[in-house]
């Protein structure tokens, strides 16, 4: 077989003579993966430790977090693979410890807020969070970016881009050994 496979969801992508008189394999197979994308699970115990997710585990839509964690955990992505993902992030610790979004590409990485929804994309390189039930997500009537919801606590290192402003609505606390970096020229307005 010459088969070749996406780069993000790894369908297969059967060389034209493949599977003669059995084109349900692939098709089918490919289909199944195709589902998981749109609405499929994947549940993952935090209480295991950090782990690079495989194919079977990033392909589905959801990925959904519980255990009691004593300790950060890193969920990676493997290197070069895209897409996006809802997260709902139901661990529980006594501490600070938190579930770390990560792409083994090197780039930047996304806290799962705790007790939430959210929805972080990748690039194969860097992790977003494109939206978050209690972190800031801009709302609007078309493009416009008028409200704001925010959270309370800072988790994660962030950088304003550069040439943006940002706003947020306090109180607000951010974690030890956070650092919240504002660029010259840029602002951070607490009301």
């Amino acid at each position: 077989m010459t088969s070749t496979f996406t780069t993000n969801k790894v369908l297969e992508l059967p060389a034209n003579g493949d599977y003669v008189d059995y084109w349900n394999v692939p098709v089918n197979g490919d289909l199944t993966i195709i589902d998981q994308a749109f609405g499929g699970v994947t549940s993952l115990n935090a209480t295991s430790g950090s782990a690079t997710l495989t194919a079977a585990q990033y392909r589905p839509l959801i990925l959904s977090i519980a255990g009691d964690i004593a300790a950060d955990v890193t969920y990676t992505i493997p290197t070069g693979k895209g897409g996006q993902w809802v997260v709902n992030n139901a661990t529980t610790t006594s501490n600070a410890s938190r579930v770390i979004i990560a792409s083994g590409g090197g780039g930047a990485n996304q806290v799962a807020p705790r007790g939430a929804q959210a929805v972080l994309a990748c690039n194969g390189t860097d992790v977003w969070n494109v939206a978050s039930v209690g972190t800031s997500v801009p709302t609007g009537g078309g493009t416009d970016a008028i409200f704001y919801n925010n959270g309370q606590t800072v988790t994660t290192n962030y950088t304003i881009p550069t040439s943006n402003n940002s706003g947020t609505f306090g109180p607000i606390s951010i974690d030890s050994g956070v650092t919240v970096t504002v660029p010259t020229g840029s602002t951070w307005t607490v009301i």
